[in-house]
């Protein structure tokens, strides 16, 4: 079974192009420009990670990231965003890309944060 990612961002083709890499990738990639579709999307299945822009008209990226991880805990969230932006380091989530992004780097960071242990599972060590 592939793992899914949903990519949202407010721009089509950085959508299409997310999508088609991370499918050719071997994920099962899911896609949307509206944070409150991607929120029932999470509701609905599993997804293993969240690859959101920041900076959108509908939503910020890190308030979508606060309403997914209520949704689903175990949901990695990387930020992507083509801006410098002073809302990802103290949203305490990850920042994946720059846009525009390398493909293969896109790749190789997206492996990498599916891999770490959630960050509960991290503090629940005895």
């Amino acid at each position: 079974m592939s793992e899914t990612i949903l990519v949202v961002d407010d721009d089509d083709d950085v959508r299409t192009v997310a999508q088609v890499a991370l499918t050719g990738f071997g994920y099962v990639a899911l896609e949307t420009g509206d944070p409150q579709k991607a929120i029932q999307i999470a509701k609905e299945r599993p997804i293993g990670l969240l690859l959101t822009d920041v900076v959108m008209p509908l939503m910020k990226g890190t308030e979508l990231a606060v309403r997914v991880q209520v949704a689903s805990p175990s949901t990695k969230i990387p930020l992507m965003s083509g801006y410098q932006t002073s809302d990802i380091a103290p949203s305490g989530h990850a920042f994946l890309a720059a846009k525009p992004f390398d493909l293969d780097t896109l790749a190789k960071r997206v492996r990498e944060t599916l891999a770490r242990a959630p960050a509960f599972a991290k503090a629940r060590r005895y």
